[in-house]
């Protein structure tokens, strides 16, 4: 039986890179959960790791994500380029100011056209 060590928000393209390992490195295959969210991530993944970690950076500057870590990788793997579309993101319990949402947006919409 295995055991989970640690828990912590990863970037989808970090995701994608232990699974590509993986898949190349071992001689068994990946199981069925693990080629599912493979091809999920290869399909929804939208930035580099670099982007994502430049991102993640600014992100970090806003008053209401810098201690928010989770809330920060779900910003970065879904790229909301419309307040209505961050709103959907954020918990109930976070309530922004309309400034704070209009940098998090100008900061996706920089990443948007670099999207691969």
């Amino acid at each position: 039986m295995q055991k989970v060590i640690e828990m912590k928000p990863i970037f989808m393209q970090e995701v994608k890179e232990i699974l590509k390992e993986r898949k190349t490195s071992s001689d068994k295959e990946l199981n069925y959960e693990q080629e599912t969210t493979y091809k999920y991530i290869e399909k929804f993944a939208k930035l580099t790791e670099k982007q994502s970690k430049d991102l993640y950076a600014s992100l970090s500057e806003i008053e209401f994500l810098k201690e928010n870590e989770e809330l920060k990788h779900q910003i970065i793997n879904v790229i909301p380029t419309r307040v209505e579309q961050l709103q959907l993101i954020l918990p109930k319990t976070i309530t922004p100011s309309e400034d704070e949402l209009k940098q998090v947006i100008e900061l996706t919409k920089k990443f948007e056209d670099k999207v691969q």
